[in-house]
């Protein structure tokens, strides 16, 4: 059972980058393996209350809401909160987290591959059809064998950084050219999503690597991001520059809107929220008057703080933050450990975890399951890892004693 189990887990990590239904499945599977088993089902003690709290939070919201059988549907989004739990309890030998984490870098590298050559295929069809590239890629950006380019631009930003700090802090694989090829590759990948917003949840997340490395070395990120620019096709720069483009950007314009109107539902519903689900009925009864509809997609508000308290209320939006601030506060530790292996994994999860927040403030990356599960496994893999290695430092200790 226990085999079975962490089979199933480590099949379900790895198709996430391919199928949402394959990997659901494959959890299912493993959820239903480790109940059968029977075994003693542990969790890390200080995430368990902030997260039973948000998930206790998030019903409440859909019992107490003006339509709850429209929000029973959306209760299968807590489902991929589950991995986290399945991949702590499954996968508990390092060298099987290591094959598990390899597996899943290698997977990245194929859609990072594939999604770079979606770029490079729609930059040659265009040409060929005398169409102007950038007006018309930005209506079909990379996605790689993700149904959306900010799906798959968010799985490949979350693998880079767990890269990047395998080459910062992991002194024996830094010079094997392997490693470096999965990094550029991954990073050609991200550019061609053309995703905004992972773009620059990478550099904060990269930028918390750096300054771990070697704080006085911080300065060499803003160059590096000039030297990109500066090399990059017209169309990179034009996107890069369309960051902080209110006047002629749509989506841009579009956000504040989002935001003042969030903050309208949470100001009436303060407690319990509208919902899970009902953002998208009610924001046209809650935008205020004054305010202007640009062209956007409006199913929900593009940034994961003001739809969770939106939706359920700003205790749901603590119990959030607070899950977060414990990974945060886990991880940041572990980057002091003495095992080489665990300071770079408890860099990567934190340099993870800042990118996967950040780029939150710009997509609702919370209600994406793919990139949820991905975010989650990663981060869970870790912790399962920092537990082998207190167990592994314990057994040591109880030998010399003994």
């Amino acid at each position: 059972m226990d085999t079975a189990a962490m089979l199933l887990s480590m099949g379900s990590a790895a198709s996430i980058l391919f199928s949402i239904a394959v990997s659901q499945i494959l959890l299912g599977g493993a959820i239903l393996t480790l109940l059968l088993s029977r075994r003693r089902l542990t969790f890390p003690a200080r995430l368990g209350l902030p997260l039973i709290g948000f998930v206790f939070w998030t019903m409440l919201s859909v019992v107490l809401a003006p339509d709850p059988v429209s929000g029973v549907a959306n209760l299968k989004k807590l489902f991929p909160l589950l991995i986290f739990v399945v991949v702590y309890n499954s996968v508990r030998e390092q060298d099987h987290l290591l094959r598990l984490l390899k597996g899943v870098i290698g997977t990245t590298v194929l859609a990072g591959l594939f999604g770079f050559g979606q770029f490079a295929y729609a930059y040659w069809n265009l040409s060929r059809q005398g169409k102007p590239f950038y007006e018309n890629y930005v209506l079909h950006q990379a996605s790689g064998f993700m149904s959306h380019w900010l799906t798959f631009g968010a799985q490949l930003m979350l693998v880079f950084l767990l890269i990047s700090s395998i080459l910062f802090f992991f002194r024996p694989l830094r010079f094997q050219p392997i490693w470096w090829t999965c990094f550029v590759l991954i990073g050609l990948g991200i550019l061609a999503s053309f995703a905004r917003g992972i773009w620059v949840g990478a550099f904060f997340g990269a930028a918390y690597l750096l300054a771990r490395y070697r704080l006085k070395l911080l300065w060499l990120l803003p160059v590096l991001l000039i030297f990109i620019y500066l090399i990059s096709p017209s169309s990179m720069k034009r996107r890069a520059e369309s960051l902080i483009d209110l006047r002629t950007d749509s989506s841009n314009q579009s956000r504040p809107v989002m935001f003042l109107t969030g903050i309208e539902m949470i100001r009436s519903h303060p407690f319990f929220g509208l919902g899970p689900g009902r953002v998208e009925v009610e924001f046209l009864h809650y935008k205020p008057a004054s305010l202007p509809l640009p062209h956007a997609w409006y199913g929900h508000l593009h940034n994961n703080y003001t739809q969770i308290a939106a939706e359920r209320g700003l205790p749901c939006l603590f119990f959030f933050l607070w899950f977060f601030f414990e990974i945060l506060r886990a991880t940041f530790s572990w980057g002091k450990a003495s095992s080489a292996e665990l300071r770079t994994f408890g860099h990567a999860a934190f340099a993870i975890t800042v990118g996967f927040l950040v780029a939150g403030l710009f997509e609702f990356n919370f209600g994406d399951s793919e990139v949820l599960m991905l975010y989650l496994f990663l981060v869970g893999a870790i912790f399962s890892w920092a537990q082998a290695d207190r167990s592994a430092v314990y057994s040591e200790q109880h030998q010399a004693t003994g």
